[in-house]
């Protein structure tokens, strides 16, 4: 592939990893996979050693941010390990079913995440004798967790979408 093929199509095309990101799809490593693929079939090299480590290095903070930020945020309002475990747990399996019984693309994974991460810390919670009023507090704020992780993973996503592109022309 001739790098200018590569310097018009991986922007173009890269712009996919974010928009998956927001599907509760993993666009920021498929991002890096493109950006492999280009490298590997291009003669000349495209990425310095310091672009690959600084993309993947955000490509690997999205991730720890998405992870910790609703169980940190029901730490936060009070919940113990059971509610912290539980906004991880009810994030991931409300993101996949809302993506599947929302009809709304986006709309679903987001929604789906975010009441997810709020069943999940709440219902932990409360199973491990809390209040009802208690564990509710600690449930919505595992749901703002969940959204606020999402938003810092695709903000790195971005990010890493903003320096491939660059990196790929200079």
């Amino acid at each position: 592939m001739h790098p200018l093929v590569a310097q018009l199509l991986l922007p173009l095309i890269g712009l996919v990893g974010p928009a998956l990101v927001l599907l509760g799809l993993p666009g920021t490593w498929l991002l890096l996979a493109l950006a492999g693929l280009a490298e590997w079939a291009t003669p000349a090299r495209l990425f310095s050693t310091t672009s690959v480590a600084v993309v993947i290095g955000l490509a690997v903070l999205g991730e720890v941010w998405e992870f910790a930020a609703g169980s940190v945020r029901a730490k936060r309002a009070g919940a113990g390990r059971r509610g912290a475990l539980g906004a991880i747990g009810g994030g991931l399996i409300g993101a996949v079913l809302g993506t599947f019984l929302i009809p709304a693309p986006l709309i679903g994974t987001l929604l789906g995440g975010g009441l997810g991460a709020f069943a999940g810390a709440a219902g932990l919670e409360r199973h491990g004798g809390r209040g009802l009023r208690e564990s509710l507090r600690i449930g919505r704020a595992a749901g703002v967790g969940h959204a606020l992780g999402l938003a810092g993973k695709l903000a790195a996503s971005v990010l890493v979408w903003a320096w491939l592109s660059v990196a790929v022309s200079v």
